[in-house]
């Protein structure tokens, strides 16, 4: 959904294997920040430095918003895998874009 709001609105192209491999560059302002914090915030690793280097780039109200998806994202994740709700057929092409396998 957000990767065809960006498109939509912007233009740009994002590349969601960006999502999943940290050599490829997202496409848009601030991505590998933007991803470094979302790995964070999900692992609970390298929290504060993450968040210090969105805050450098781009500024504290951006660095909060990334915040608030995240944990609307995280939020959202804990409750379709709580309730066991599969991932739809329509969404499976996103394992090739991510440059991942889906379950075999």
């Amino acid at each position: 959904m957000l990767r065809a709001s960006v498109q939509t609105t912007t233009g740009t192209s994002v590349d969601l294997r960006a999502v999943a491999d940290a050599g490829i560059d997202p496409g848009i302002a601030w991505g590998a920040e933007l991803r470094d914090l979302a790995t964070a915030m999900a692992t609970g690793e390298r929290l504060d430095e993450s968040r210090s280097a969105l805050i450098r780039v781009a500024d504290r109200r951006v660095t909060a918003a990334a915040v608030g998806v995240c944990a609307n994202f995280e939020m959202m994740n804990r409750i379709l895998d709580a309730t066991g709700c599969p991932v739809p057929a329509r969404l499976r092409h996103l394992e090739g874009l991510l440059g991942i396998a889906g379950p075999q």
